[in-house]
């Protein structure tokens, strides 16, 4: 039994960790300002991002999921 519970655990972590996407798209800014960017929800969302001079940047490739999951 502890077997099928250890496979399980396996097969869901093997398909998140494949299944996770990686972003090499050029970074684009998103938002006005650090302000008025919640990085907590990139973070969430496994969104990478960058922060320059005050502003926040992420990957052009992530640009649509970061709208729909931080606005």
């Amino acid at each position: 039994m502890k077997q099928i519970y250890f496979m399980m655990l396996f097969l869901a972590l093997f398909i998140t960790i494949g299944c996770k996407k990686e972003y090499t798209g050029e970074y684009i800014q998103w938002g006005d300002s650090l302000e008025t960017v919640d990085t907590d929800k990139l973070d969430s969302s496994d969104i990478p991002y960058k922060i320059e001079n005050g502003k926040v940047y992420v990957p052009e490739d992530a640009f649509d999921k970061a709208i729909l999951c931080c606005s």
